[in-house]
């Protein structure tokens, strides 16, 4: 049985941001008033790419597609999407789902 996966951020309390990272204040106005949040683990893919020639400790998953995922609270981050059989299929409004947060890479969303 896996263990259940959150993803965690900040919400801003004075302008409301939300961002998938947490940070000791808002990126968008600047506030320190800010408090850690779980965000919803379910999103569709803003943009994407696909990778065919990784890097690093990236360089042994290419093929990949990494994405930029937008939640359903409206936050966007990049992230690497598995489970992709055909990179053709890949569509901007597909639905996807945390799957893991890689130690690494961070976040990663199943297709």
């Amino acid at each position: 049985m896996s263990a259940t996966v959150t993803l965690t951020g900040i919400v801003c309390n004075k302008c409301h941001f939300k961002v998938a990272e947490v940070l000791d204040g808002c990126p968008s106005c600047g506030s320190e008033s800010i408090e850690k949040v779980e965000l919803k683990p379910t999103g569709h893919i803003d943009s994407f790419t696909v990778v065919h020639v990784g890097f690093g400790h990236m360089a042994e998953r290419a093929p990949y597609v990494l994405a930029i995922v937008q939640t359903e609270e409206n936050v966007k981050l990049t992230t690497v999407i598995e489970g992709v059989s055909d990179f053709a299929s890949v569509k901007i409004g597909d639905q996807v789902r945390l799957k893991t947060i890689d130690e690494k890479i961070g976040p990663i969303f199943q297709y």
